[in-house]
């Protein structure tokens, strides 16, 4: 098997692993796209810590080509989806139904091998089955899905409700999408022009470009005074948390999806003022099903999020130059056919 291994920051080779055996409940898989993570760019650069050598990819689509003698969900060459985390089914947690609390949860191409390779053995309990009408690059942003849907649901976010979103990053955009689907408001602010401009072609009709806009006033104004409801943190390179608390209404709520690679400093003052409530929201908890749906119906559409398709032996160069440009993409797939269909 052929996989991109990461020995030390910014140090990839190309190794030839061993076979791996299929285990009873275990399948294995042909990896048919993959796509790069701000995981896998932090990783490579060193902002995150990481045992080496270690295989980056995070997510994954593929073929089914070997299934285990206990495997009764899946047979060969059926399409499937990886969650990025594999779950040991047998702790308290798992027990009672909250496999997304697993107390020995395990990431893939963080604390396990990843999926820049050709063929991999993974457990069958994390695999989704495909459909057909699902773009392999587009199921790329499942997991953003997922995790947006999470975000709606810990917000309680209602019809008519406004939902002021700082970050268009890719889950940012997503969960503007996914508002507009639950019938609220989103109102995405960023300093990147570019990004809105996708939101604004994806129907997201107000967004807030904050290096020409007072952001406080826009918002004020867009919601008729009130401010908004909820909140969504998803960029601190747009603004610092504490500064999102003013876009909420007294008792509001505030979801907070992202902290950076340089921690989170905030001042919780404003949000006791204001009897704001925040949560710390963090995975896709168990909405992967319901965002293959979503991504299946087109409720989401994040084909204008990807920036660039490459083959398996540009990955090296590919993260080097993200790394020295970092907002050059949005979402980087990496076709591991060829562009061979299968």
């Amino acid at each position: 098997m052929k996989a991109w291994r990461i020995y030390a920051p910014g140090d990839m080779r190309k190794d030839e692993l061993p076979a791996q055996s299929v285990g009873s409940e275990c399948v294995k898989i042909k990896i048919l796209k993959t796509a790069v993570t701000h995981s896998d760019n932090y990783i490579f650069e060193g902002k995150k810590q990481a045992r080496f050598p270690l295989t980056l990819g995070r997510h994954c689509v593929a073929m089914v080509t070997e299934v285990g003698e206990d495997v009764k969900t899946f047979t060969r060459g059926n399409k499937v989806v990886l969650s990025p985390y594999a779950v040991c089914h047998d702790c308290d947690e798992c027990n009672s139904g909250r496999e997304e609390n697993c107390e020995r949860k395990l990431e893939y191409g963080v604390t396990e091998e990843g999926f820049f390779r050709d063929f991999a053995v993974v457990g069958a309990n994390d695999l989704y089955g495909l459909p057909e009408r699902v773009d392999d690059g587009e199921a790329m942003f499942l997991e953003h899905i997922a995790t947006a849907v999470g975000i709606i649901n810990r917000l309680a976010l209602q019809k008519g409700e406004h939902i002021a979103i700082v970050g268009a990053t890719v889950t940012g955009i997503i969960l503007a999408q996914v508002a507009m689907y639950y019938q609220a408001v989103p109102v995405l602010l960023d300093l990147r022009r570019d990004r809105l401009d996708i939101a604004a072609s994806l129907g997201v009709y107000y967004t807030v470009d904050t290096t020409e806009s007072d952001a406080f006033k826009k918002v004020f104004s867009l919601t008729g005074g009130r401010m908004a409801e909820a909140c969504a943190f998803m960029s601190p390179e747009t603004m610092p948390l504490t500064r999102v608390f003013d876009f909420c209404r007294s008792k509001g709520r505030i979801a907070v999806g992202e902290f950076g690679d340089g921690g989170l400093n905030v001042d919780l003052a404003a949000a006791m003022k204001k009897q704001l409530t925040v949560y710390c929201t963090g995975g896709m908890g168990k909405n992967m099903a319901s965002a293959i749906n979503m991504l299946a119906n087109k409720t989401v559409k994040v084909a204008p999020l990807i920036s660039k398709v490459i083959g398996f032996d540009d990955l090296p160069s590919t993260l080097s130059e993200m790394k020295e440009l970092p907002d050059k993409y949005i979402k980087v797939v990496v076709d591991m056919t060829g562009g061979q269909p299968f």
